[in-house]
């Protein structure tokens, strides 16, 4: 996610920002959610949410929430908190209003600051997925108080649309940085010459995929899925990644890339030719790519806020192999599959691993170590 640019700070201390109670706070609350829906045979519905809207949208609350006053922050993680309590009874009226506070907060802190400060027009995406994220939301929990599955499952079919395009727009952005400035130290010539002309296009095309996916048109949306993973896979051709094998906390980042086409490709597949059920293919894009990215994001920014050398990022690579396990796993676990419990057990298993793992190195960030 978006890479923090501080000022040197005098030793000590280090300056609280709100990063430090969100990562953790998604992290824990991630990895008990699929341990919590198989163990306690909860709905599918209340598993995808919660991982969506529990999980990654806290994570990326603690990535584009830079500045919040002590009582704000409070407030936002009120917010969520009371929004996963309402979940456990989405079928309620008064939990509509419950439910969306917490993106309504977090709309409301980050994506005005990012409105603002847009220079460009890719640059206005972020703050209207905020909004996007929203309204989908809100058709989540309308649908569960009308009793109303396919309203549901169109609106959680658009949120991964809409987190697949934020990865696409800022994974592309951190993944050539990264890398690309560890080029010039070693003197190799880069290619990224054009990074941002990628970013209207894909969001073209990903838009053209969401209002597929909301109007139930799967074949429309399935194609949208395959321009949109060969548009992923084309920009990354000048991005020079046979070098991130070369660095351990490189490696990772381009591993989570290489998820986001290979889940835009599989969902793809599954819409036009059912060769698997579209909302199974998802794990690849949620699991896969939704998980290693988060997982990635959140450690180095823990390290770069506190001026901590990225070398000593030993664990992250065991973190995001656990997490594409996870995926792999989840993927072979189709409904007709004899071993299909144990596979989802297993699968939960890994995820749950990989999120302690990036709980760890949240830990050794927030100790220096």
């Amino acid at each position: 996610m978006p890479q923090r640019i501080e000022t040197p700070r005098p030793a000590g201390r280090p300056r609280r920002v709100p990063h430090h109670i969100l990562f953790p706070l998604a992290l824990g609350f991630g990895a008990l959610v699929p341990l919590l829906w198989l163990g306690l045979g909860g709905s599918v519905f209340w598993h995808a949410h919660e991982l969506l809207y529990g999980y990654a949208l806290l994570m990326a609350a603690g990535f584009l929430v830079t500045r919040a006053r002590p009582a704000l922050l409070l407030g936002l993680v009120a917010a969520w908190g009371v929004g996963r309590s309402a979940a456990l009874a989405p079928a309620s009226v008064a939990a509509i209003p419950a439910g969306v506070a917490f993106p309504v907060l977090l709309a409301w802190l980050a994506g005005r600051a990012l409105w603002r400060g847009a220079k460009r027009p890719e640059n206005r995406i972020l703050p209207l997925l905020l909004v996007l994220l929203l309204v989908l939301d809100a058709l989540w929990w309308l649908g569960a108080v009308l009793q109303q599955p396919q309203l549901q499952q169109r609106a959680l079919l658009g949120t991964v649309d809409l987190f697949t395009l934020m990865m696409l727009l800022i994974a592309g952005r951190v993944l050539p940085a990264a890398l690309g400035g560890w080029l010039e130290r070693q003197g190799i010539a880069r290619r990224d010459h054009r990074r941002r002309a990628w970013e209207l296009p894909l969001a073209a095309v990903m838009a053209g995929q969401l209002l597929g996916d909301l109007a139930g048109l799967a074949d429309r949306a399935g194609a949208m899925a395959l321009a949109a993973a060969g548009l992923a896979l084309a920009r990354a051709r000048a991005w020079q990644l046979g070098y991130a094998w070369r660095r351990a906390d490189l490696w990772p980042l381009a591993l989570g890339y290489l998820w986001l086409p290979a889940g835009l490709a599989l969902k793809g597949l599954a819409q036009i030719t059912a060769v698997l059920p579209p909302g199974h293919a998802l794990h690849a894009l949620t699991v896969g790519a939704l998980g290693t990215l988060t997982l990635v994001m959140s450690a180095r920014t823990a390290r770069l806020q506190r001026h901590l050398s990225l070398a000593g990022l030993h664990l992250l690579g065991p973190a995001v192999v656990l997490a594409g396990l996870a995926a792999l796993v989840r993927l072979a676990a189709l409904p007709a599959t004899p071993a299909r419990a144990a596979l989802l057990w297993s699968g939960a298993g890994l995820w749950c691993l990989a999120l302690l793992l990036g709980l760890w190195l949240q830990w050794q960030a927030a100790r220096g170590r």
